[in-house]
């Protein structure tokens, strides 16, 4: 059985929080102000918040011909009349749906991307199969079994070394897990609240040991002990998750929408300080085969007044530098209007790019109407152009391993916005810090700080004085550190780390319970 599909099948089931694993760090995490990941993890603050608009937006109501006769006579019902639509700018002959005042204020700002006519070779009209070329990053003759995004993390974070410095590397909010993250091991939790989520892993917690154990030898063995390893990481980031929700309150006011407060949460969480590089949130209904006009209108009110408010707060909370968005659908509608007033299943759309470090304004030409095949818009841009992009501009990625060939980029991302953390602080002395949590199971924390540059050892021994780890053996610059001990293996009881740092010598308790 395929782990993916016995995923899909037993976690609804078992009712467990949806969360993946994560693995043992025997590295320092992060020197502050400089990387210590073995392949260049990026060190830089940088977020990619992808917005799933899922169910085939109809990119011509999104983006207006209006001066088209084309687009009006395939349209009798349901072309927006040129009165009703926001110029997108002088000379464009373009406008946005009517209800996208936010996405036109974005725009206005330089922090709204438009590409045209984004596809693929040989669409697939079918939500599911097209959805996954989507989220593997594949064509549509291959069948992806890992997603691009999970692909991304396997090659900055290899089996056995750290990926992130606070919290997962990726957060999607809602019920089931992006097949985008899918890799060697999954990196990424999906929640539907922080608070919720953190309440039910501390039950399941109480009295409970998470930590994997003797599973039974039967044909699904392998994928039950996943799921041992799932339930182990909801313990170890739901500290840090809710921590960082509830240091700030939302400066904005959201409407009750499903977008709308899923971007409320993922604001907060990264104003908090969490490391995590990918968010992913959706938006569904887009499928509009019947009685179009007013439910598509109010779709795209809501994605557009989401996103406006959601780069507002980013901005009042000063982190908008550091973020940069990504709105897709799996595929667009066709060019004529069906007989139930409404669109089926089409090809090449426009996707958006929005945040402070997108260049702004259209990327590419309006497709042509009257050029079409098999009724359908002829796609410009192949999407993982835009991955590429992303990758390449924004993530510190390797499009070409990821993607599995070469894609030309396009200029999505201004490298020159100011992002990254600020310059490190110099500490004035050499300190061992207190563990946290203590007492822990399964992980805890050790930070240390160093005022000149040292050979620095730091182990752990049990308490007959026996060493069963080390952790850092080398010489390191100035400058404060951060590791995470995975204790898995160990027996509960009384441990103690110490550091040598040429004359500085220090050793400090700590406690495993299980």
């Amino acid at each position: 059985m395929k782990r993916r599909d016995f995923i899909q099948v037993m976690l609804p089931i078992a009712g467990l929080p949806i969360v993946w694993p994560m693995w043992s760090f025997s590295k320092p995490l992060r020197k502050l102000g400089k990387s210590n990941y073995p392949v260049n993890f990026p060190d830089d603050g940088r977020v990619l918040v992808l917005v799933q608009c899922a169910g085939g937006n109809d990119g011509l109501n999104t983006i207006i011909p209006y001066t088209n006769d084309i687009y009006y006579h395939e349209r009798p019902q349901l072309a927006i009349p040129k009165s009703e639509t926001i110029q997108i700018a002088n000379g464009l002959d373009l406008g946005f749906h009517g209800a996208m005042s936010g996405f036109k204020s974005l725009y206005d700002a330089g922090n709204l991307g438009i590409i045209q006519g984004v596809g693929y070779p040989n669409p697939d009209r079918s939500h599911f199969r097209s959805t996954d070329i989507w989220l593997t990053g594949s064509s549509s003759d291959a069948v992806g079994e890992t997603g691009w995004l999970g692909r991304y993390f396997d090659m900055l974070c290899p089996d056995g070394e750290p990926c992130g410095t606070f919290g997962p590397p990726a957060i999607q909010i809602g019920l089931t897990s992006s097949l985008a993250l899918l890799g060697r091991q999954q990196k990424g939790i999906t929640l539907q609240n922080p608070v919720q989520f953190y309440d039910l892993v501390t039950r399941l917690g109480e009295g409970h040991d998470p930590q994997p154990g003797m599973i039974p030898a039967t044909p699904a063995e392998h994928e039950l002990e996943f799921l041992r390893n799932t339930e182990a990481s909801a313990f170890q980031f739901a500290g840090e998750i809710i921590d960082a929700y509830q240091k700030n309150d939302n400066q904005v006011h959201y409407p009750n929408q499903s977008l709308a407060t899923q971007l409320a949460i993922v604001a907060r969480l990264i104003a908090g300080g969490l490391s995590t590089r990918i968010y992913i949130v959706s938006i569904r209904g887009f499928d509009t085969h019947a009685n179009q006009a007013n439910a598509h209108a109010n779709l795209l009110g809501q994605l557009s007044t989401a996103i406006q408010l959601f780069q507002q707060e980013l901005e009042i909370f000063g982190v908008a530098d550091r973020v940069a968005g990504m709105c897709f659908s799996e595929f667009g509608r066709r060019v004529r209007g069906n007989a139930s007033n409404g669109t089926d299943h089409g090809t090449a759309a426009p996707q958006f790019l929005f945040g402070n470090p997108v260049i702004g304004g259209v990327h590419g030409s309006h497709p042509d109407l009257a050029n079409l095949e098999n009724g359908d818009l002829k796609y410009q841009f192949d999407y993982r152009q835009i991955y590429a992009s992303l990758l390449e501009q924004w993530l510190a990625g390797d499009a070409n391993a990821i993607l599995g060939e070469n894609f030309s980029t396009l200029p999505l991302i201004d490298n020159t916005t100011s992002v990254g953390n600020p310059p490190a602080e110099i500490p004035n002395e050499f300190t061992l810090n207190q563990n946290y949590p203590n007492p822990f199971n399964p992980s805890t924390t050790i930070e240390y700080s160093l005022p000149e540059p040292a050979d620095v050892k730091l182990e752990i021994v049990n308490s007959r004085g026996r060493r069963v780890a080390i952790l850092v053996n080398e010489r390191q610059d100035k400058g404060k550190y951060q590791l995470t001990w995975n204790a898995n293996g160990y027996g509960s009881g009384t441990y103690f780390y110490r550091i040598n740092a040429g004359s500085f010598q220090e050793t400090r308790r700590m406690t495993l319970v299980k």
